[in-house]
């Protein structure tokens, strides 16, 4: 015999609105016994048949998670939620909305994933038109909502507090993932990006786990929540305030003229499509569906966080990213020592030959260590892994040998910063670098590395000779092009040549500059760091250099 139940509620607008959608939605209800076989392809949809909620693909018909996704799109399957992505199961899952008021997914004996709901007067659950999937107890209450547990996926009105962060999918070669969470400051909070590692690492601090690439706008001294939304016009910023009065856009579509303060309160899907999702590469880019794109339909980028892709840590994983002329695309070169998991293009990975352990006494080791030089190249590293920074190393080599002397050192980045030198002295590579043309990174790996491999991949890269000759090529034809042009104007420039001696006896050349470089500090310590990392037999080795001042 069907239960009856009786509702009671004020008489305020917004209660009569939900009253009427409610009930004017029996169809759309799901009650307490309700199961979904992984076995059967059938879903629950919302009023309309936009959103669909079941087992669907993770990434191939064996491996299945439980998601929400567009219902009436063409093509592969869009999925804005998921339950289980990092945990899939097989068709023999079950789905079922327990009489407990538990959302349970079981796979044989196991239980996958559950709301954690039992017991909490859960009595119907419905999935909403805005992509919303609610679990309402007797009185229409809330008591779970798959918008407080986001995957990648930021829709219109959803909204993304302090407590909740969006996470790309983990990187199939080393596990590590991207964030977008609020991160407090000492006297603000901030939107970020952040790129964290395997959760294998040691997580005795945040510091040291994850590293932030890009942040929003500083939000301060404000009472009430702070909440980052996409509304239904296509903007995406931050509300603040006990009642949302304030807001600070991040991305404002032209067309929006409503404003964001309401967005955290919309109930009624926009008639276009949208989407923010944090992509597996770690950039936050925004999509809207066009029916008639250039006589197609599909999916259209709208706005994205970061323009240049190696402005993205862990893109390469602990490699270096090399940014293609396109200044849209990019490619991953891996640091001497380390090398590609599973022939992956993308992504690098620490392996036994990039190392900086010391002895049982904490002694340094330099004789079965080599620096090798990556000119052109910083680093993303975070506090954790500073041991040291020797800004007054005004020759480059010297920043090499500062890592080579460090038993706890596998790398150090020399270059120049706000017009100050700097020499980084670091004891772990994870975030991976980008090309810099005032910067110089110093790797140190076993002495019999270069050796053993001649200077090719790492074992087991999963590239042939003729695949490592060009990835090669990639990072090093920059570097030679503006090393010769260099040379021409710091070699070949007007100036007098004086014959001295350093305090060792060593014969020196010392060439004054007159009228050569007008480009600034910046320029000349990038011009001098590229020819002191140059070694050729055709070429006296840079000792020293002097800017002070108008001299060079």
């Amino acid at each position: 015999m069907a239960t009856s139940y009786t509702y009671h509620f004020t008489s305020s607008p917004l209660n009569l609105l939900v009253l009427a959608w409610f009930f004017g939605c029996v169809a759309c209800q799901i009650r307490p016994g309700s199961q979904l076989l992984a076995s059967e392809n059938i879903a629950w949809d919302s009023e309309n048949g936009t959103f669909a909620f079941g087992f669907t693909s993770l990434d191939s018909n064996e491996r299945l998670q439980l998601g929400i996704w567009f219902a009436q799109l063409p093509g592969d399957r869009v999925v804005v939620w998921s339950a289980n992505r990092d945990n899939p199961v097989g068709k023999d899952a079950v789905l079922e909305f327990h009489n407990t008021g538990n959302l349970l997914v079981t796979a044989g004996n196991t239980t996958v994933w559950t709301s954690n709901t039992s017991g909490a007067g859960a009595e119907t659950a419905v999935m909403a038109e805005t992509g919303n999937f609610i679990l309402y107890n007797a009185n229409l209450r809330t008591v779970w909502q798959s918008f407080s547990h986001p995957s990648d996926t930021l829709l219109p009105g959803q909204p993304l507090t302090a407590s909740l962060e969006l996470t790309s999918k983990q990187s199939a070669s080393n596990s590590g993932y991207h964030a977008l969470k609020m991160l407090q400051q000492p006297t603000s909070l901030n939107l970020a990006l952040s790129y964290n590692l395997p959760e294998s690492y040691d997580q005795s601090s945040d510091a040291y786990t994850n590293y932030s690439y890009w942040y929003g706008p500083d939000i301060s001294n404000v009472t009430g929540e702070v909440v980052a939304v996409l509304d239904n016009a296509g903007s995406f910023g931050i509300v603040y305030g006990d009642s949302s009065s304030g807001a600070v856009y991040i991305y404002k579509n032209n067309r929006d003229d409503s404003g964001l303060a309401s967005a955290p309160n919309e109930t009624i899907r926009s008639s276009v499509l949208r989407r923010l999702v944090l992509e597996t590469n770690g950039n936050l880019r925004l999509y809207r569906w066009d029916d008639d794109m250039n006589g197609s339909r599909q999916w259209v980028p709208e706005w994205a966080a970061v323009s240049n892709p190696c402005g993205i840590a862990g893109i390469c994983g602990n490699g270096i990213c090399n940014l293609e002329r396109s200044k849209t695309n990019s490619s991953c070169t891996c640091l001497p020592g380390t090398s590609n998991k599973a022939g992956d293009n993308d992504q690098c990975s620490e392996n036994s030959g990039l190392t900086g352990k010391c002895n049982a006494q904490h002694e340094n080791l330099t004789s079965d260590f080599e620096i090798i030089t990556v000119q052109q190249t910083n680093y993303y590293f975070s506090q954790d892994s500073i041991i040291a920074n020797y800004s007054d190393n005004r020759t480059v080599s010297k920043c090499g040998d500062a890592c080579l002397s460090d038993c706890e050192c596998v790398a150090s980045v020399y270059g120049l910063s706000e017009e100050k030198l700097y020499c980084w002295v670091l004891r772990s590579l994870d975030f991976g670098g980008f090309q810099d043309p005032s910067a110089t990174l110093f790797v140190k790996v076993q002495s019999n590395w270069s050796a053993s491999y001649n200077g090719e991949d790492a074992p087991n890269s999963g590239h042939s000779d003729s695949e490592s000759e060009d990835r090669r090529n990639k990072i090093l034809v920059l570097p030679i092009a503006l090393t010769m042009g260099v040379l021409f104007g710091l070699l070949c420039g007007f100036g007098s040549v004086f014959k001295g001696s350093l305090g060792d006896g060593t014969l020196i050349a010392v060439k004054k500059l007159e009228r050569v470089l007008p480009h600034g500090e910046k320029e000349f310590i990038t011009e001098v760091n590229t020819i002191g990392s140059m070694h050729h037999m055709n070429l006296v080795r840079l000792c020293g250099y002097c800017s002070e001042g108008q001299y060079r």
